[in-house]
């Protein structure tokens, strides 16, 4: 107890940076930083925030003790067949599976395929943005919308069927570009109508 109260009064005060650097760190809920794999992932996917990428691995982890759970079932068994299906049907419609064949692609689910569905990379992958911070940027401006809704979250899933009504917004700098480069700009929308 002595040597505590004496490294208390050793110890300097803190500067004022220092001391809004630890604003930012909370010691009680410490994540690991040593996990390649995870902070690779982080980079490549762009992904801000830590704890999205643990619920994937949580959420990845419930599917395969799901699918482990209806293996031990007899193949021939009604409510196999019928979880099963609804399992393969609620995977692919999410875009976590390619086909809706058999278990086997379940099981080699990972944090990563959720990581593939995320809005950044869907607008990527169809050829929206150039990279994923760029999608970001874009997301973040408010210059994406989903049917009516303008998105600005970049942690979004993006079902499958969500995919297909991915576009730019109303107003959008960008919308006005393309339609400038493919001489369809409207003289009533250049008035900012």
């Amino acid at each position: 107890v002595t040597s505590a109260i004496l490294w208390i009064a050793i110890m300097r005060k803190l500067k004022h940076h220092e001391q809004k650097l630890l604003k930012k760190v909370n010691f009680y809920d410490w994540k690991s930083t040593n996990n390649v794999r995870e902070s690779k992932l982080l980079a490549k996917y762009a992904i801000e925030q830590r704890e999205d990428l643990t619920k994937y691995n949580k959420l990845a982890g419930l599917v395969t003790k799901l699918v482990a759970q209806l293996r031990k079932l007899k193949s021939s068994d009604e409510d196999r067949i019928k979880m099963t299906e609804i399992l393969l049907e609620k995977l692919y419609s999410l875009g976590l599976i390619d086909s809706q064949q058999s278990l086997e692609d379940c099981v080699n689910l990972s944090q990563s395929k959720f990581c593939r569905r995320r809005l950044p990379v869907v607008m990527t992958r169809m050829k929206f943005c150039e990279n994923i911070t760029q999608a970001i940027m874009y997301i973040k401006q408010g210059e994406v919308r989903i049917g009516p809704d303008i998105m600005n979250n970049p942690a979004l899933h993006i079902t499958r069927e969500m995919e297909d009504h991915i576009t730019w917004s109303e107003g959008s700098k960008m919308k006005r570009h393309i339609k400038e480069f493919s001489n369809q700009v409207d003289d009533f929308e250049l008035l900012g109508n």
